[in-house]
């Protein structure tokens, strides 16, 4: 060492390349190789708010949750990063935690200053009176050896579906048994049976898992599901209903398209059977009318889609069952 300097000189790039590399093995879920990666690459430079972000984003995917707290807090006080982006993680990690109550401080403090973003303001609301309420509620006795986390702590649809809403953030394998037997139940609700499903198809989980829902059941591979309007059934009846309908009634075309999603929503991954294109248009057009308040004249609709109208007599029947399935509060 010379004049008080060190002799050491820093591989060229070096900051840069562990961060390519860090959010490479985020992108392939090494999560743990990630954080390690992405620690080094902070030590470097402690204030680059992307490394920063990056590296607790490793330590949650990773299931530290402790660690990305910190790290979360510390950049935060710091007010390196994106704070609104930072602030999210951060509050969904206390969320994973069951730390109430420094959600509620931290959104408290938030809220009272102004400072929220228009469209976040609900959410932030949304989540400050979620955890207001489970602040309120006895803490459950853990049995003696039991240490891990359970999905849903009530049964309460409306905070079931926030839970869920929060999955989409987190590394949900823990959770994996729990979620297996929730969409295997035919008991439970299929609103959230389907909010699931698409958790499990956005982390590409390609476990096989069974589901039971409105008196059908099967095993499929989340990762490989279609998406729930993508589907060629659904796509079909899209672009039947709408030359049929929407030209002369572009109202009754909504109408019916609403019921249409809500009903593939609910069955999915499963859709109406028989697999038959020009039946199900009959049906949710018949359906549409009678929504409308209009006469639906079965035979001469049954005649038009070419269908027996016994058939699309069933077929109405079959979704007005579903029309009888209420939705979660939202």
């Amino acid at each position: 060492m010379k004049n008080g300097k060190s002799n050491v000189v820093p591989f060229p790039r070096l900051k840069e390349r562990l961060l390519e590399r860090g959010l490479e093995s985020i992108s392939q879920k090494e999560y743990k190789e990630a954080a390690a990666l992405l620690r080094q690459a902070r030590r470097l430079d402690h204030d680059d708010g992307e490394i920063g972000t990056a590296y607790m984003i490793a330590l949650y995917e990773a299931g530290d949750y402790e660690r990305a707290k910190e790290q979360g807090r510390q950049m935060l006080r710091e007010g390196t990063g994106d704070y609104f982006e930072i602030l999210d993680l951060f509050l969904m990690i206390l969320v994973q935690l069951g730390e109430h109550e420094e959600i509620s401080s931290t959104l408290h403090a938030l809220l009272e200053e102004k400072e929220a973003p228009p469209d976040k303001l609900d959410h932030y609301e949304k989540l400050l009176a979620f955890s207001e309420k489970r602040m309120q509620m006895p803490k459950p006795e853990q049995e003696p050896g039991q240490t891990g986390r359970k999905l849903f702590e009530t049964e309460n649809q409306e905070e079931q579906i926030l839970r869920v809403s929060h999955l989409v953030h987190e590394n949900i394998r823990p959770y994996l048994d729990e979620i297996r037997a929730y969409i295997r139940d035919p008991d439970e609700h299929p609103f959230i049976q389907t909010l699931l499903l698409n958790v499990l198809k956005e982390q590409g989980i390609t476990d096989e898992f069974e589901v039971q829902k409105l008196g059908k059941a099967g095993a499929v591979n989340p990762a490989y599901l279609l998406p729930i309007f993508e589907t060629q059934l659904y796509n079909l009846l899209i672009t039947r209903l709408s030359r049929d309908v929407e030209q002369k009634n572009p109202t009754l075309f909504a109408q019916v398209k609403t019921v249409l999603d809500r009903h593939f929503f609910l069955l999915y991954p499963f859709e109406p059977e028989p697999e038959d294109p020009s039946l199900w248009a009959a049906a949710y057009y018949s359906m549409g009318l009678k929504l409308f308040g209009q006469e639906a004249y079965l035979d001469k609709i049954a005649m038009y889609y070419s269908v027996e109208p016994d058939a699309l007599l069933e077929a109405v029947r079959y979704l007005e069952s579903l029309e009888e399935i209420s939705l979660p509060n939202l």
